[in-house]
């Protein structure tokens, strides 16, 4: 306290002479004056330190403490002189030429702030068709602790109409290989709500459920994505990922009603690397797909959405001189916090040009579901019919039965989940499968 006192009315006392002396003489210009009177507080305040050194040093022989030896801070006098000294003048203004790497260390603006969210789902899995995300076909039914894909979504705002995203995902299947795979990344530039354009990686808008849920299974009410939705990687039948350009708004003049279009343009499918369905790099051949799309989410029923796209690609598969590939589809979906209705019908044709005939391939689910607190039991049924000999599906045969499970959410940012499912097959016996999983976002 005696310190505090002392420090204070030192500064106030100069500041007092100061102001004396100046009212008091005439100095020759108004920097002179100020040079003076921070001169004299600034001696001041020296010689108030040294008197408040001294009297700590007599306090602390009088109780029996040793004084501190390490480096104090700077004193009030020394902070102030270096301050002074170290203000540049309106002509010494820092520039590139002083400071080479300047131009390294901050973006124009601070520059965009990065966010990023991260997904993991952790499973347990007994019986043949109990794996969320890969169909293995006629796999031992052995039980399995499945790490499930740990997903790192990421956004940046650019600009008021730029924007960059990315999905980065860790993932393994039946080989025990951890793999890194870039699923998805895109630049979008946002022009208005009629129209805005992506460029890089996407999910193509085939039907709903494509481009409403990515990965990362938090966001799902299953365990795992309808087998017709497969990822390609995971033996999936539909080219969810495409490399390319896609463009969506709102058709003008129809806000109530909520009538949006899509165009989407790209690489298409590898005709034969079946490792590397995505033509990420190089594209195998000059054509490439495009893909038409719409929908309508009217404003006076919240939660509705219908719509329907159209996908067309040309693949030249080995031995084959060349397929067109059209894929048509149509869904219905009703979603709010309590209900989920889903519905879709999706079918595949790939038309061998030279034989002249054309494989169809249907594919269709049904999911229901309603909360109840923080649960919310579902019920998905699912077909799919791949005919032999198709040319381009990695998956051929029948795929049909139902799934029934639910989910608990524990937490605001956490799920467990439990899901029945029933697999019946073409000239197979029906097989089941059990998966418990948790979910959960960080």
């Amino acid at each position: 306290m005696l310190t505090r006192v002392l420090f204070c009315s030192g500064i106030l006392a100069a500041c007092m002479t100061a102001g004396a002396q100046q009212s008091a003489s005439q100095s020759p210009s108004l920097d002179d004056k100020r040079q003076d009177i921070l001169d004299r507080v600034l001696a001041r305040l020296a010689e108030d330190e040294a008197r408040i050194k001294e009297l700590e040093e007599k306090l602390a022989r009088q109780t029996g403490q040793v004084p501190p030896t390490a480096p104090s801070a700077p004193s009030v006098a020394a902070s102030l002189t270096s301050a002074t000294a170290a203000e540049p003048s309106p002509d010494e203004s820092p520039s590139a030429e002083s400071d080479p790497h300047a131009h390294m260390l901050d973006l124009p603006g601070g520059g965009p702030k990065l966010q990023i969210r991260g997904f993991f789902d952790f499973n347990y899995g007994v019986g043949t068709d109990a794996n969320p995300l890969i169909f293995p076909p006629g796999a031992p039914p052995h039980s399995n602790f499945q790490m499930g894909e740990f997903t790192l979504m990421t956004s940046s705002k650019l600009s008021n109409k730029l924007s960059f995203m990315s999905e980065l995902v860790f993932g393994s299947d039946s080989s025990n290989v951890l793999a890194v795979d870039l699923e998805r990344f895109l630049l979008s530039y946002r022009a208005n709500k009629y129209f805005e354009a992506s460029f890089g990686r996407y999910h193509t808008s085939i039907g709903y459920y494509s481009t409403a849920f990515h990965h990362g299974t938090w966001f799902q009410t299953a365990t795992g994505r309808p087998f017709m939705y497969f990822f390609e990687d995971s033996g999936g039948l539909l080219p969810v990922h495409n490399v390319g350009v896609s463009l969506t708004g709102l058709v003008p003049g129809t806000k109530g009603l909520g009538l949006h279009w899509i165009a989407e343009i790209g690489n298409g499918r590898a005709s034969s690397n079946l490792d590397a369905p995505v033509q990420n790099y190089y594209s195998d051949r000059n054509h490439k797909s495009y893909n038409l799309a719409a929908y309508v989410a009217p404003d006076w029923l919240r939660g509705l959405k219908m719509g329907g796209s159209y996908f067309r690609d040309r693949i030249a598969p080995p031995g084959v001189a060349a397929v067109d590939q059209t894929i048509g589809s149509i869904y219905a979906i009703y979603v709010t916090p309590t209900w989920e209705f889903m519905n879709e019908g999706v079918l595949l044709n790939n038309h061998i040009k030279n034989g002249r005939r054309t494989f169809h391939t249907p594919l269709a689910y049904t999911q229901v579901s309603r909360k109840v607190g923080a649960y919310r039991p579902y019920v998905r049924f699912q077909y799919v019919n791949s005919p032999a000999n198709d040319p381009i599906n990695t998956y051929i045969g029948r795929y049909m039965g139902p799934s029934l499970g639910v989910r608990w959410d524990f937490s605001d940012y956490a799920a467990f989940k439990l899901q029945y499912n029933r697999l019946d097959q073409r000239n197979a016996r029906p097989r089941n499968g059990l998966d418990a999983q948790l979910a959960f976002t960080f």
